[in-house]
Formats: C-alpha cells, sequence, structure tokens
C-alpha cells in the first residue's frame, strides 16, 4: 500500500518514494514544522511483526544519532507510529559515489584523495564510538553538488559493545568490498572498514572495483587469495604513495591493514606530499598441502539443492608416507572451506538466490537501458514507458526506474521506464543585467518578454525587477510563457536656477537634486559701482546652466560667490579757477576785465 502523502508523526509529510532497501523503504518529505525536507526511513510492514528486525531497526537508529559529522547523514528524529517504524534524516541532494563513477570513470587521484579523505574522516568517528559501518561502498556515500560526501546507511553498522542480534550479522557487506576475514566467517572489526575503503579507493582511481566475477563465490575467493591489481599499471601518472595506501588498506592480514582510521587519514592528508616513495609489499606463508576448494556456483545457488549439501571438489596430492599429518592439514583445508562457503549461506540468507539488485540505468539512453535490463533476462514494457520534464537528465534518457535501483527483482520480472522529455527551463536571475542581452537568451527559449519601463538612478536599459522568481521551473512545451521586466529608463535632472540664492541655501537645493556641489569664492569687482551693488555669500555664477537636463547623478556643479566686500575707493577732486575777476598776474601782462 503506497505510503505516499501520508502524514507521520503528524509532521512529515512523505511525498517521493526515494530508494529501497533490505529492510526499510525511503522516502522524500516535508518537515511542516521546521519547513525542510528530509528523508524518512520506515520499516517495511512485512519485518514489523518480527521483533528480531525491530531490534536491529532500532539499532541503526541508535547508532546512526550518536554520530555527529559533517560527513555522516544526520539522524532528526526516531519513532514508531501505527506499526510504522521510521527514522527521520537529513535529505543530502546529489548523487552517489557509485553514480558518479558510472558517470564519470576513474576520478583524478587529487580528487579521489579529496573524497577519500572526507569518507575516512567520517569512519574513524565512528570507530572511535565503538561503530563499525560494515557496508561501507560507494552506493552508501552521497556526494552533493558542492563537493561534500555524506556516508549513510547504517542499517547493518555494528555497536561493539552490543551483542549480535542474529547470526545473518556476521555477513552482510555487498561482495565487492567484503574483507577476508568476513568472507571466512569471522566477526566485523574495524580493519573489516578499512578494507572496504581501500576497495572504494582503489575504484575511485580505476573506475571499476578490482575483483569482478562469474559468481559470488568467485569474487569472495579472489578477496580471500588474490592481489589487488596495481592501479599505477593502469595508470602511471598516480604517486606511489597514493597506490601504498591501497596497498596497506587491503592487506589480507589484518595485522598488516591500518591499526585505525585515523592512521589511515594521515596517510592520506600527505600522501601527495611523498615524492619518491618505495612500493609496499607485504609477503605471506603460502599453506602447504592445503586443498583447493571450487564451489560450482550451478549447484551452490540452484534452488533445487537441498541447503545442507553443498558439492565441493578437492584437488589433493596425499602422499602415504606423510601418515597423519598429511591428513591434519587436508581437514584444516575443508574447514576453512567450510566456513567460507557457511559464511556465504548467511550473506544470502536475506535474499533467495534467484533474485538480485535492480542494476541503475539512470541517465543511460532508453535503448541502453533496455539493453542492459535484458541482458540481466529482465523485460521492459515500453508500452507503459512514461515521460517527464528533468532538471538534469537529457531528453531521451531515463530518470526513473520501476522497480527502483538496488530493490530485489529476479528474472522474469517486468521494468517499466520513465523517459526525460527535456529539461525544464529554469528562469535565472535578470536583475542588474541588460534587458536587450536578456530579451535575446529569452526569445531562443520562446518565451516572451513584456518591457516595463521606470525612471529610475541605474543606467539605462538595466532590468531592476522580473515578474517570474529564480529558480522556477517552466515547461518548455507550454504554448504561454512571459515574462515582464521592470527597466530603467536611466537617471535625468534638471539643472535648478540658484543664481542669487544664499550659498547655502543653493548647496542643499543641488544636493537634494543629486548634485555635488563646490563652492568657489573668487575676487570680487574693483569698480565703485561693482562694489556698491555686490553681495556677500550669494551665487553669481554656477557651471551649469540652468535648466540643462543631465542625465548621470552625481554631476558636479561649482557655485561662485564673493565671500568679503571691499572698500570703496575715494572718487578724484575737481581742480580750483580764481575768480571774480582779480588778476593774479603781476607780470602786469593780463588782461584787464571789462568795466563796462
Amino acid at each position: 500500500m503506497s505510503q505516499i502523502n501520508k502524514t507521520i508523526a503528524g509532521r512529515y509529510i512523505l511525498k517521493e518514494l526515494i530508494g529501497q532497501g533490505g529492510m526499510a523503504d525511503v522516502y522524500l518529505a516535508e518537515d511542516k514544522i521546521l519547513e525542510r525536507t528530509v528523508a524518512v526511513k520506515i520499516m517495511r510492514s512485512s519485518l514489523t511483526g518480527d521483533p528480531v528486525y525491530v531490534t536491529r531497526f532500532h539499532r541503526e537508529a541508535r547508532a546512526a544519532a550518536s554520530l555527529s559529522h559533517r560527513n555522516i547523514v544526520k539522524i532528526y528524529d526516531v519513532g514508531d507510529e501505527d506499526d510504522d517504524y521510521y527514522i527521520v534524516m537529513e535529505y543530502v541532494p546529489g548523487q552517489t559515489l557509485k553514480e558518479l563513477i558510472h558517470k564519470r570513470g576513474a576520478l583524478h587521484f587529487v580528487e579521489a584523495v579529496d573524497i577519500m579523505k572526507q569518507v575516512v574522516s567520517a569512519t574513524a568517528k565512528a570507530h572511535s564510538l565503538g561503530i563499525v559501518h560494515r557496508d561501507l561502498k560507494p552506493q552508501n556515500i552521497m556526494v552533493t553538488d558542492s563537493g561534500v560526501v555524506k556516508i549513510g546507511d547504517f542499517g547493518i553498522a555494528s555497536i561493539q559493545s552490543l551483542s549480535q542480534v542474529t547470526q545473518t550479522d556476521t555477513i552482510m557487506g555487498s561482495l565487492h568490498y567484503l574483507a577476508p576475514e568476513i568472507a571466512r566467517g569471522e566477526k566485523a572489526t574495524p580493519q573489516s572498514d578499512i578494507y572496504a575503503l581501500g576497495i572504494v579507493f582503489y575504484e575511485l582511481l580505476r573506475g571499476e572495483v578490482p575483483f569482478n566475477g562469474e559468481s559470488p563465490v568467485n569474487i569472495a575467493l579472489k578477496h580471500m587469495r588474490d592481489e589487488i591489481p596495481s592501479v599505477r599499471q593502469f595508470n602511471p601518472s598516480i604517486p606511489q604513495s597514493v597506490e601504498n595506501i591501497i596497498i596497506k588498506a587491503t592487506a589480507k592480514n589484518i595485522k598488516d591493514r591500518y591499526a585505525s582510521a585515523n592512521e589511515m587519514f594521515e596517510d592520506l592528508d600527505t600522501c601527495l606530499l611523498r615524492d619518491d616513495e618505495e612500493k609496499l609489499v607485504f609477503t605471506y606463508d603460502e599453506p602447504q598441502d592445503e586443498p583447493t576448494i571450487v564451489a560450482e556456483d550451478k549447484d551452490f545457488f540452484t534452488q533445487t539443492q537441498t541447503q545442507n549439501h553443498i558439492p565441493i571438489v578437492e584437488e589433493e596430492q596425499v602422499e602415504e608416507k606423510k601418515g597423519n599429518k598429511k591428513k591434519i592439514a587436508i581437514i584444516s583445508g575443508c574447514v576453512v572451506g567450510a566456513l567460507l562457503i557457511f559464511g556465504l549461506v548467511y550473506f544470502f540468507f536475506l535474499r533467495p538466490a534467484s533474485t538480485f539488485e535492480m542494476p541503475n540505468v539512470i541517465n543511460m539512453t532508453e535503448q541502453q537501458a533496455i539493453d542492459m535490463l535484458e541482458s540481466y533476462d529482465l523485460k521492459v514494457d515500453t508500452k507503459q514507458t512514461k515521460h517527464e520534464l528533468s532538471d538534469t537528465v537529457d531528453e531521451g534518457n531515463v530518470t526513473a526506474t520501476d522497480p527502483v535501483e538496488r530493490s530485489a527483482v529476479k528474472k522474469g520480472d517486468t521494468v517499466i521506464l520513465t523517459v526525460s522529455s527535456g529539461k525544464y527551463i529554469v528562469i535565472d536571475n535578470y536583475v542588474g543585467r541588460t534587458f536587450d542581452d536578456v530579451e535575446a537568451e529569452l526569445k531562443k527559449l520562446n518565451i516572451t518578454v513584456k518591457k516595463e519601463e521606470v525612471t529610475s538612478e541605474e543606467d539605462k536599459g538595466k532590468i531592476l525587477e522580473q515578474s517570474l522568481p529564480q529558480g522556477e521551473k517552466i515547461d518548455p512545451n507550454a504554448t504561454q510563457k512571459t515574462i515582464t521586466l521592470t527597466v530603467s529608463k536611466g537617471y535625468s535632472v534638471t539643472v535648478p536656477n540658484v543664481y542669487g540664492q544664499d550659498i547655502n541655501k543653493a548647496k542643499d537645493i543641488l544636493e537634494k537634486e543629486g548634485f555635488k556641489v563646490v563652492l568657489k569664492p573668487i575676487d570680487p569687482p574693483t569698480t565703485v559701482e561693482e562694489i556698491k551693488t555686490m553681495k556677500i555669500n550669494v551665487v553669481v555664477r554656477q557651471s551649469l546652466d540652468a535648466f540643462t537636463v543631465i542625465y548621470k547623478k552625481g554631476e558636479t556643479i561649482t557655485l561662485e560667490y564673493y565671500n568679503h566686500k571691499p572698500e570703496v575707493p575715494t572718487e578724484p577732486t575737481e581742480p580750483t579757477t580764481p575768480g571774480n575777476g582779480t588778476d593774479t598776474n603781476q607780470g602786469g601782462g593780463g588782461t584787464t576785465p571789462s568795466t563796462n
């Protein structure tokens, strides 16, 4: 029964199924109270009646909730309601490390080291609290778009201080990352996680896991006896100091591995600074006279076989002269083989032998996905293929599958694909950009642009507002796609006439209109008339003519004025002339005034 749109604990609204595992389903959800997106893991209803699984589910919650680290998915809430056992955790947008490797192949060693430092740092934190993850693999490691790595899925994490809940806890990790001692049926330790980290590091640098085989048994045997291939043979540019970390982390003997994740982190932190490092080599004594054990897959995994009988082919060279000593060695070899088979039986305890993980075909073209799924003997019902717009997946590529990736499927199952019909048009932030540029850009997307002009201090043509917010998604196939852009007409102001006004009052008037004002005292006049009519501290000239239109805010205008009045110069006197007919000429040659 679908849980979509169901509300858990009165606050978590389940929006979308985003993952399925052996014990639980994971939903994208909305936290109504804190208004944030979260992920909610809910135990499968078929398991809630089993106290063993309920105990394991609670144990996972306790283990994960005790961890606080930037590279570990946060746990926000744990509870149960109406037989729904749930864990509310941080939602990490992005992709798994497996998906990243699938898209890009081998990463550059500098990037791989950075990713591993984050993963190992988080693992060290878990180990410091006595928690062994037990299932470290790229599928359980998320990478955000900003490059932050977060480990999730502590579903099979083991707290060392707790007793084992089920025998199957002894071996549940994915085979490609399974430490040799786990395959032999031994208990998981921090060194088992370190082995898995070494395999993850190899996969980042190589683009694929070191061991692949026709069957899980062959893969497990390779981990037990074969040397990890050299990544430097694949890419000689990888420093030897980097490969040495893989060699030490994946040593067959636990004593040769890193003693702790912290020790591995220290090596990662300095490996790119260590030049000319010699290759690390571990030697092991080969067991003498030990029988070779080969498990036949067709018998081991066929349901017609009884669970109590696993055929083993023994190749032994027994020399009668070695007697009982030789027989003891043979028996010891058989015991080792039996432990291996015992462990593998438990590994597949939770999943019938006829089932396998749904392959990941996301981002493949539709035909590529069909070809891959059919190679797994799965049927693709093309008549039911769905189409949807996508934020990230190109048109024609697969965006989702039903069943989802990593869920259990078996040969003959039908798969329904969801294919991208194209990417959404995502509205950008256009404020501050030039209208002509944005209009041309939007017209290419068949979006109609409406222009509204307003007077503004911003430059002419600059966009001030947009009717659709940044991030708004538009169906590219919609018939009416319109956006209104508010655009600046530019700045303009008419120069006021401040001639004859007090300089301080004139300065205030001009500054309120956006001008920068410079007051400039000038030499006073020198003529009497000008001095008599001149005024102190009033504008006599302005550098920008009154009533001129200015299109730039902050334009400078200079006001000239007299700051003092000089004294008025003294007027010159008229020369004095003789009067009353008096003759002042004593020389007798003057004119005698008329007497008539």
